[in-house]
């Protein structure tokens, strides 16, 4: 048995953990740079309680604000270009993953120097982390992507219709704030979207070609936390409960899918999103009953394993415990009311660019799905979503 671990250097989790946040920043740098995606951070008075607890640490900081959407390469480089002018040696991000991914790619360009596309894999000119980043802290207000345990940053061009990954061990948070108050002001839908995420995350790591013994024993406990309380959390955003499960169930599918991978879910899900525009969560949701039940064939007895997991029911026999977990997922969206479709969502079905999709979904994702999927494989998978 040959294996590696990897995930943040601390982890600290639990409500109220914020309040460490001020004797950690007296540890790593003397003037940090904020990002956030600012209108959202303001409101709840998130970005305002870090600010001060920074001051009274007497350290100060430059915000960077604005952050919407997935970051894309010009994103970055502006954040860098004033991190390095402003002479921050440290990052902050706050938010949700696209905010952490900024400020961990950020981090890693202080140092290291160029543009971000300089460094993208498969597009870029193939140049690699080699310099120690900034120190850098990942504060979530959603509990989804697990990016604040994970190695890489994902970034989009629309212009260029892809979505790649910057990454790099170097680039795993210094330290993780997970503090589940801090999503209590997330609405339902983003909730909803974002959750799915972290429920795709669980079982694309555990069923991964790549997956290993430690991910597996962590993806199917956290499963039995998201299908549990992903529903109640959408339901009652202002219980605890659910919020510091789901947290719990995010962060937990971010060291999972660091060490194991991913699957087709997210090699389509990250292409739809590149070429349409497609919320990231939405379109794992959309997609993952189709690819499971396309992935069966791969093994079965794992997807026995999530299905239990999920329903807390046993029935006869394996296939029909994997077939339950599935039910449960495409039950589990029409309770939230999510799309089961990409028109839903908006999308000219009729004028989709399927090759350019399948073209950008051979991504690293794919290379984990425990079926190899072929060119009609994926066409199917795609008529039957939008």
């Amino acid at each position: 048995m040959n294996f590696e671990f990897c995930t943040a250097s601390k982890i600290i989790f639990g409500c109220g953990k914020i309040e460490q946040l001020g004797m950690i920043v007296e540890q790593l740098g003397n003037k940090y740079l904020i990002v956030s995606g600012g209108k959202s951070a303001q409101k709840s008075g998130i970005l305002d309680d870090i600010q001060n607890r920074i001051e009274r640490s007497g350290k100060a900081y430059t915000n960077y604000h604005g952050v919407a959407g997935e970051p894309g390469i010009d994103t970055v480089d502006k954040g860098m270009k004033i991190a390095i002018e402003s002479g921050c040696d440290a990052v902050i991000s706050v938010g949700g993953g696209s905010v952490i991914d900024t400020g961990k790619a950020i981090s890693a360009l202080i140092t290291n120097g160029g543009s971000l596309l300089d460094y993208l894999e498969g597009v870029g000119k193939g140049k690699q982390i080699t310099k120690d980043t900034v120190p850098f802290i990942a504060i979530p207000t959603t509990s989804g992507t697990g990016t604040e345990a994970t190695k890489n940053s994902v970034i989009v061009s629309r212009k260029h219709k892809f979505k790649r990954s910057i990454r790099s061990e170097k680039m795993i948070p210094d330290v993780a704030i997970v503090d589940p108050e801090l999503t209590i002001t997330l609405p339902g839908k983003v909730t909803a979207w974002s959750g799915m995420d972290a429920l795709t995350q669980l079982i694309e790591s555990y069923v991964s070609a790549k997956s290993k013994p430690y991910t597996d024993a962590l993806a199917i406990y956290a499963l039995k936390d998201a299908g549990k309380w992903l529903k109640k959390a959408y339901i009652d955003g202002e219980c605890l409960e659910a919020r510091t499960r789901m947290a719990f169930a995010s962060l937990t599918s971010g060291i999972c899918l660091a060490n194991s991978g991913l699957g087709a879910v997210h090699g389509i899900a990250a292409a739809l999103g590149a070429c349409y525009g497609i919320n990231h969560g939405l379109a794992c949701a959309i997609l993952l009953p189709h690819v499971m039940q396309v992935n069966l064939a791969g093994d079965v007895k794992k997807y026995s394993d999530i299905g239990v997991a999920l329903t807390g029911k046993k029935y006869a026999d394996e296939l029909s415990n994997a077939k339950a977990g599935i039910e449960h997922i495409t039950q589990l969206m029409q309770e939230m009311d999510m799309p089961t479709s990409i028109r839903e969502f908006g999308v000219d079905t009729d004028n989709i660019e399927v090759d350019q999709v399948m073209k950008s979904a051979s991504g690293s994702s794919m290379s984990g799905n425990p079926v190899k999927l072929n060119e009609e494989q994926i066409a199917s998978l795609f008529e039957k979503i939008m």
